[in-house]
């Protein structure tokens, strides 16, 4: 490329265009560099502008970056959580075959459906885990699914025509939900009585 048609492609850039050009001089032939400097010089773009853009686009660079690993972090997360839920399940059900006894024959599929919503609810709030009050909404929830899917469907089955794991779900969630709060309000009210007392103690 001649001279002249590259001062005439530099002069048609914008201000950003000649900058990042200027962030990446080594990579310009020697007659590419001379008319960038004429073309930086003729714009009055100096050396302290080119320092703040070069900050600028560095810090463009992190946030972009950043946003990225975060996206990337999130989808992983939420492969992670698929996989530990289908390995939950595949748990649970070798370890019911593995059980040295039977659970009833008119209980066993009312089970199988308290089984497959329990884990799910489970999993759809696992920031709770560290909690008891969460396992023991949970223990609770599933022995209402229990109840009420034996007493609604004497003989339940889990798929859709019975409706069985959207009625377990639906009580499950509702049961877990209510327990939970009402558990997490109870203890948050016992610690300032708690720290009341030993307060008046001292």
């Amino acid at each position: 490329m001649q001279i002249h048609n590259i001062v005439d492609e530099y002069r048609k850039k914008t201000d950003e265009d000649l900058l990042r050009l200027a962030q990446d001089r080594e990579l310009l032939t020697p007659e590419a560099n001379s008319a960038l400097t004429d073309e930086l010089a003729r714009r009055e773009i100096g050396a302290e502008r080119f320092k703040a853009f070069s900050k600028e686009e560095e810090r463009h660079w992190r946030k972009e970056a950043f946003r990225s690993k975060r996206k990337r972090t999130r989808v992983a997360g939420r492969w992670w959580s698929r996989i530990q839920l289908v390995a939950a399940y595949a748990f649970g059900f070798l370890i019911y075959h593995l059980l040295p006894f039977r659970i009833p024959r008119d209980w066993e599929e009312a089970a199988v459906v308290t089984f497959l919503c329990t884990v799910t609810i489970g999993f759809m709030f696992q920031e709770f885990w560290k909690r008891l009050s969460f396992w023991v909404s949970l223990a609770i929830a599933a022995l209402a699914q229990l109840s009420v899917i034996k007493v609604l469907n004497l003989r339940a089955q889990w798929h859709y025509k019975n409706a069985s794991i959207l009625v377990g779900f639906a009580v499950g969630l509702l049961v877990w939900g209510a327990t939970f709060m009402l558990l997490r309000r109870v203890l948050s009210e016992s610690v300032p009585l708690h720290t009341a007392r030993k307060g008046a103690a001292c």
